[in-house]
């Protein structure tokens, strides 16, 4: 399948496109023995991995009818700023810092407290982490949650399949800045040409382009808010619609 970038590029939604590969010149593009086109897979947490979304958004539509802001706005609006990132949502509802705040604790209650519906990782990520493992690559997690999302991996049975984590506590600038993902390289001494950054918003992917290794989108919402497709505009080397076809398209093999 085909989509058209911001300036009306076609690319393939499979596959890098001739352009890209030329851009890459080799330096973040790498063959394991097992022939994965990268070794190490820093992921992403919530919409990635993790189905989390329909969890977070109840927490937000909560605060803001609790608040007395949703009056007058769309649950589905505003899951989509949402889901470009919790900044926009918050200049997109007005929400208060206080508000903000509130929604955010909420939304990391965890076990018997936490909100309905509960987050769960997606069907296909632990397969897809355990074949990275197997074929000789390793994973780890860069997220904006806090280590709530370290309480979820041992819930999950998937802490076995990370290598390292890096979570709100340690304070790094937010997405798209590339602050954490150049000290998670640096504390592993990783091969930029043999990483890649996996999210589903934008900003994830960015902030691994932004450090210079690859970029992908996953899991990725059908619409932005002003309802373009976020594969049609996106600025990442690959896009996938599941982990199943990301995996593929990487070339790991037991998927």
């Amino acid at each position: 399948m085909d989509s058209t970038s911001a300036s009306g590029r076609s690319t393939k939604r499979t596959g890098w496109s001739t352009s890209r590969r030329s851009a890459l010149t080799g330096s973040n593009r790498i063959c394991t023995e097992n022939n994965m086109n990268y070794r190490h897979f820093i992921w992403d947490f919530d919409g990635t991995l993790f189905d989390s979304y329909p969890h977070v958004m109840q927490c937000c539509w909560d605060a803001l009818v609790g608040a007395g802001l949703a009056e007058g706005l769309e649950r589905e609006t505003v899951l989509r700023y949402l889901l470009v990132s919790f900044g926009d949502m918050k200049r997109y509802t007005g929400m208060p810092d206080d508000v903000y705040r509130a929604f955010v604790d909420r939304s990391h209650l965890l076990g018997d407290d936490e909100v309905l519906p509960k987050a769960e990782p997606f069907p296909d990520a632990r397969d897809v982490l355990s074949a990275i493992v197997k074929n000789g690559g390793k994973n780890y997690l860069y997220t904006h949650r806090n280590k709530t999302a370290l309480w979820y991996f041992d819930t999950y049975g998937l802490t076995e399949f990370f290598t390292d984590f890096v979570t709100s506590e340690e304070g790094f600038p937010s997405k798209p800045a590339p602050d954490a993902v150049l000290a998670l390289m640096e504390r592993n001494s990783l091969d930029p040409a043999a990483c890649i950054m996996v999210g589903d918003r934008e900003i994830d992917g960015m902030s691994g382009k932004n450090a210079g290794i690859a970029g992908a989108l996953v899991n990725y919402p059908p619409a932005l808010p002003d309802g373009t497709s976020p594969a049609a505009v996106t600025a990442m080397d690959y896009t996938a619609e599941s982990l199943t076809e990301f995996a593929r398209m990487m070339g790991i093999a037991g998927i």
